[in-house]
């Protein structure tokens, strides 16, 4: 059957023998030498990097100043710390900086960094705003306007407290009332939420407020008529009774 083959059907064959022998030795030389290769590819990046660098930095594209704004929470000191101030400011990663300071505390909601060239970074932190403080068994936590923990065992002046089973899946009327801004909540120092069904709230002389199940606000809102247009004094009772609609019963 090799005899049948030709001339030149041989010479194809000892050329396409050659081809291949040839790229099998190219690719070992290349595939033994491609460490070196890479090694040295990242040596000459390397050089022209920090070439780059000193030439922007003595150009003043250094970072000499970092305002920190909207921390009031937050430790600056924790936000500076993550500011790599040796490379110029235009390899800061804005983002990745972003993302670094925001995992510094439970209390940053949002974290916005730009640049002010040639040599200003601009941190914005946006935090989560204190509402009241939750009391549950031993740990107090601070929560926010819809109920959620920002921290735990922080402490934060002027928040009222608030006690109870499930107390933060019934802050409705707790938000209106605060929200309401009367002389009477002004002197509020908690609420309590009671049998899963009702609120007590607490005054800062200590006296109890009892409203009812149904209907709480209307309860609360008639005392701030009394308060407010009569000589019913809250500091005489340590308790005021509100819980049967049309009634006040009150304790001294």
């Amino acid at each position: 059957m090799l005899s049948s083959i030709t001339r030149s059907q041989r010479s194809f064959l000892r050329k396409c023998a050659l081809v291949i022998i040839t790229a099998l030795f190219l690719t070992l030389i290349l595939y033994s030498s491609l460490d070196k290769i890479i090694n040295r590819f990242n040596y000459y990046f390397t050089c022209c990097n920090d070439c780059l660098s000193s030439l922007l930095l003595s150009s003043g594209f250094s970072i000499d100043e970092v305002v920190v704004s909207g921390n009031k929470f937050t430790n600056k000191k924790d936000i500076l710390s993550l500011t790599d101030r040796t490379q110029p400011i235009m390899y800061i990663s804005l983002s990745k900086l972003a993302g670094n300071i925001q995992s510094v505390s439970r209390w940053i909601k949002y974290v916005r960094v730009h640049r002010i060239l040639p040599n200003t970074l601009h941190i914005n932190i946006d935090e989560h705003k204190p509402f009241a403080l939750w009391k549950d068994n031993n740990k107090t936590s601070v929560i926010d306007f819809e109920g959620k923990v920002i921290v735990d065992d922080y402490p934060v002046d002027d928040l009222v407290v608030i006690t109870g089973q499930n107390s933060l899946s019934n802050l409705e009327f707790v938000r209106d009332v605060l929200e309401s801004k009367t002389q009477l909540s002004d002197h509020i120092s908690s609420f309590a939420y009671i049998g899963n069904r009702r609120w007590n709230i607490i005054l800062d002389n200590d006296s109890t407020v009892k409203l009812p199940e149904d209907n709480p606000s209307s309860a609360w809102d008639y005392l701030n008529h009394l308060h407010n247009t009569t000589d019913f004094t809250f500091s005489d009772w340590s308790i005021i009774d509100m819980r049967i609609a049309d009634k006040i019963f009150v304790k001294r």
